[in-house]
């Protein structure tokens, strides 16, 4: 039973408003009353609304840190790259083969400020797409997820496998992880509508997201390469390599030579650079950001990416010098480009020749009336030797087939069949062979090759073709029923075959 209060019980008036004392009859004769009352619902309205978004569940914050794919672009710049003014001669071209039809996997990298794969702790993880159903793990095994996951262990680094799960199958690694945090990693990974993602409730502690393993696979395969290695993958990188003529020998690491390097690369490719070679410092190539890195496998190194091409250019020299040549970089002139392509099928094999940037000659050329195609035979001296080369250009001038011989020996006067169809298994039309002939410049006039053939004798007469050959020359495509031939200097026999 509640007590009866005291009649002399004190109340205290927290907000006071006069309008509460006043008649009700006297209050509706003021017109500013009805005004008052809307705002004192509008008030009341607000005080409730506050209560109700402090009593209402907020919104749940998003389980998973989504990072973009960095799906390697079609470039805008092709491997077609050259300096304005190279640092020498073309000594060595590796173009590679086409890329490998394969589906780049999706991952991202995380690593600590100053990182490298050598260095401090990182993490990254990668998935690919497949069919498969997923395999559930024993109850009382190691598992990520629902599934097995098979660890190994080389050092301070850990590699997990498992999968398939989740319509992928999935690997990860780990620098300076123990075992249980590479599993709690990998436990906290996903693939969210085809981009990789890290769960929001794992503690990168020191650790940043650095970029795509995408990227990552685009600078090992660059790097890769200017160390001597070629890796197969989604994309290839190319590289060419100058070198002055005091330094060219056999080997085309020699000393002083300089590369130029490219590949196809997603955005995020720089940042990866440093992750791989080392901390560098900040620079711009082209008004672009660009890295100088002084690594301790490939030496003095200068990166930047350019229209959706990751660029390199490298070698034993001062960091100034390299990146003058970096600055100088343009797309090659189709001349250009044919004397890399010859440099690069000169490259096959356990033989490299030193190589004259001069325009190779050509001594023989026909036009396919149908295609619109050109069929060409070229030389261009090579040390002691010719390199000859038959080639095959489309009609807007793209060479499409190449094939030259390992160097003719210029011991004149010089008569030679090849047969084009051992060159590199280039098919020469009707798999005919073509014959090189050449002479002393100065009893190359009236100088002639005479070519038996069933109905008569088909004779050539040589030609000067300027100071770019050591003398006059002549070379054709020989019929199928070609007999004997024969080299006719100052109206003698000098050669027959």
């Amino acid at each position: 039973m509640r007590p009866e209060p005291d009649r002399h019980e004190r109340i205290d008036l927290i907000d006071v408003d006069p309008e509460v004392f006043v008649d009700s009859a006297s209050r509706h004769d003021r017109p500013s009353d009805r005004p008052r009352q809307v705002l004192k619902a509008i008030g009341l309205l607000a005080v409730i609304a506050v209560a109700v978004a402090i009593w209402w569940p907020r919104t749940t914050p998003p389980e998973w840190q989504v990072f973009q794919p960095a799906v390697v672009p079609a470039a805008g710049l092709t491997e077609e790259l050259v300096f304005d003014n190279p640092p020498g001669m073309l000594v060595a071209a590796d173009l590679g083969p086409g890329p490998a039809d394969v589906k780049p996997e999706l991952g991202y990298v995380f690593a600590g400020p100053g990182g490298t794969m050598l260095t401090r702790r990182w993490a990254s993880f990668r998935a690919k797409s497949t069919n498969l159903p997923d395999v559930l793990a024993p109850g009382d095994g190691v598992s990520v997820g629902d599934v097995a996951v098979e660890v190994r262990r080389v050092r301070v680094r850990h590699y997990l496998e498992w999968g398939p799960l989740d319509g992928h199958t999935w690997t990860a690694t780990t620098n300076l992880f123990d075992q249980d945090e590479a599993i709690e990693f990998a436990n906290h990974v996903a693939i969210i509508e085809e981009r990789p993602a890290l769960a929001h409730r794992y503690e990168l502690g020191e650790m940043q997201p650095i970029g795509s393993t995408a990227a990552l696979d685009c600078v090992v395969m660059l790097t890769s390469l200017l160390a001597g290695d070629r890796l197969l993958g989604p994309v290839m990188p190319t590289v060419l390599t100058w070198a002055t003529a005091g330094n060219v020998g056999s080997d085309p690491a020699f000393e002083g030579a300089v590369s130029l390097s490219s590949i196809s690369a997603p955005s995020d490719a720089l940042p990866l650079v440093e992750f791989v070679l080392g901390a560098g410092r900040s620079i711009t190539i082209h008004g672009l950001p660009a890295v100088v890195v002084e690594s301790k496998v490939l030496g003095p190194i200068v990166a930047w990416l350019e229209d959706g091409r990751l660029i390199m250019v490298a070698g034993e020299r001062p960091d100034e010098d390299l990146i003058t040549l970096a600055e100088s970089v343009r797309p090659a002139t189709s001349g250009e480009w044919r004397v890399a392509s010859r440099t690069a099928s000169r490259s096959e094999g356990d033989v490299s020749f030193g190589f004259d940037l001069r325009e190779p000659t050509t001594l023989y050329r026909s036009i396919d009336p149908d295609t619109g195609n050109v069929f060409a035979i070229t030389v261009q001296p090579s040390g002691n030797a010719l390199l000859a080369c038959i080639e095959e250009s489309n009609a807007g001038g793209r060479l499409t087939r190449l094939a030259c011989s390992p160097g003719v020996l210029i011991e004149l006067p010089l008569l030679s069949v090849e047969e084009p169809i051992a060159l590199m298994n280039f098919e020469a039309p009707n798999d005919r062979r073509f014959l090189l002939a050449m002479v002393d410049s100065e009893v190359g006039d009236g100088a002639e090759v005479r070519v038996k053939l069933a109905d008569g004798t088909w004779t050539l007469p040589l030609i000067d073709f300027g100071p770019d050959l050591p003398g006059w020359a002549v070379a054709t495509l020989l019929p199928a029923d070609y007999g004997v031939i024969q080299l006719i200097v100052e109206g003698k026999v000098a050669a027959a075959i």
